[in-house]
């Protein structure tokens, strides 16, 4: 019963923002790839956002900080 109890209350959890960072990860570099012109992080932005809202639940607070983070690593690695 302790297992189940610490799988439920951390693992799990820490498994489905694991794979939800990896899919901001892949929408950031699919809208990166879609969106080449100079001046289109809005447009970028939005693709991001209407991605991962019509797969995952999740506030768009916390999404705007996931996306920024995503695109930061993105940045940082050019």
């Amino acid at each position: 019963p302790l297992l189940c109890a610490v799988l439920t209350m951390y693992v799990i959890p820490l498994l489905k923002q694991k794979k939800l960072y990896d899919a901001v990860v892949i929408a950031v570099n699919a809208a990166e790839q879609i969106y080449t012109q100079s001046g289109m992080g809005k447009e970028k932005f939005e693709y991001v956002k209407e991605w991962i809202k019509s797969k995952f639940h999740i506030s768009d607070e916390d999404l705007k900080n996931i996306i920024e983070s995503a695109v930061y690593e993105l940045n940082k690695s050019k």
